[in-house]
């Protein structure tokens, strides 16, 4: 870890076939930064700044590191603004849902300088805020739909971010992932709407769910609610009801029993099984899309879709076919 780069959290890192952009939160300010070919080539067809950005892109695929060694390598020339713009905070409140995406915002593009890589300030710019702010209108037929059969809208300004009792300065800048209503009767997993094809097909199925009697209770994720922009023009996200003293199955499987394993994995066919059955694909089986809960019982989650590199084929991407090849990597994974 680089030490004088700020303490941060990454909100979004784009990657291209030759740019990239990334936005992070420190100390309660937003950053979105550019690295694009135009500003970085050298003298004479120099290329060197350029080579080294593919190298991070390239070990990705098999090097856990690369992605925060390439984040530090963008943030490290926007230490000076970072330290300018956005100084450390004393303990504060936590945040509401509106306070956390709406924040000031300010935008860097990393240039070729004299001893390498450099950041300028670029001009605010609204459109730039727009795309990078979480945000699916109320008139998408899938979200309207979901508001005209009764799922509650919470207004994103009464909804505050609950932080671990151990939580440090970075936790303060991390996307929120659990919330409770201001009242503190409610506690919601959150989800963004950051990429709208996958919120709205999360939504769909968990509004599929919601209209289907199973002929037992079926552990996987439950609607919660809409988190509406308090302009009531759109949404940032959707609530999911929290399952209380769970875990991801990747941290449980680390020390469990062979009893228990061979339990989460019969559980888990079981619940795909039933999905499948009722028309539902899963769409991206992994260990971080399970929950264990205290009663050492699997739940699904994570509808939105998409799939993850070793554990279902890109081809077979939310297809059953793709559940099922994912299942039998969960297996191997549990060793059953």
């Amino acid at each position: 870890m680089n030490e004088n780069i700020p303490p941060y959290a990454p909100i979004d890192l784009y990657l291209g076939d030759c740019d990239a952009s990334l936005t992070i939160m420190s100390h309660g300010k937003r950053f979105h930064i550019f690295f694009d070919p135009e500003d970085i080539q050298g003298p004479d067809g120099d290329e060197g700044l350029m080579q080294i950005f593919l190298s991070y892109k390239e070990r990705m695929d098999d090097e856990l590191n690369a992605m925060v060694e390439l984040e530090e390598w963008m943030l490290e020339p926007c230490v000076t603004f970072m330290n300018k713009l956005a100084p450390a905070l004393p303990s504060s409140r936590p945040l509401s849902l509106a306070e956390y995406f709406n924040p000031e915002t300010f935008i860097l593009r990393l240039v070729r300088g004299e001893n390498g890589l450099e950041a300028v300030r670029c001009p605010d710019d609204p459109s730039i805020i727009q795309f990078i702010t979480p945000k699916v209108a109320l008139s998408d037929p899938i979200v309207s739909d979901a508001i005209s059969k009764g799922v509650p809208c919470i207004k994103a300004s009464q909804l505050v971010a609950i932080e671990g009792p151990d939580a440090l300065g970075i936790h303060y800048d991390q996307v929120p992932r659990t919330v409770r209503t201001l009242e503190k009767e409610s506690k919601y997993h959150f989800k963004r709407a950051f990429d709208r094809e996958s919120l709205t097909r999360e939504l769909e199925i968990l509004l599929q769910l919601q209209n289907i009697s199973f002929p037992e209770a079926l552990h996987v994720s439950k609607l919660g609610g809409l988190v509406m922009w308090d302009d009531e023009l759109s949404i940032m996200g959707i609530l999911v009801d929290y399952v209380d003293d769970s875990h991801v199955l990747d941290n449980a499987a680390k020390d469990a029993s062979e009893h228990d394993r061979e339990k989460w994995a019969r559980q888990i066919h079981g619940i795909v099984n039933t999905l499948h059955n009722a028309g539902i694909v899963w769409g991206d089986v992994k260990p971080d899309n399970i929950l264990v809960d205290s009663k050492m019982d699997a739940w699904v989650i994570d509808f939105g879709g998409g799939h993850t590199e070793g554990w279902v084929d890109a081809e077979l991407m939310e297809t059953k076919e793709g559940d099922l090849q994912g299942l039998r990597n969960l297996d191997e994974f549990l060793k059953v």
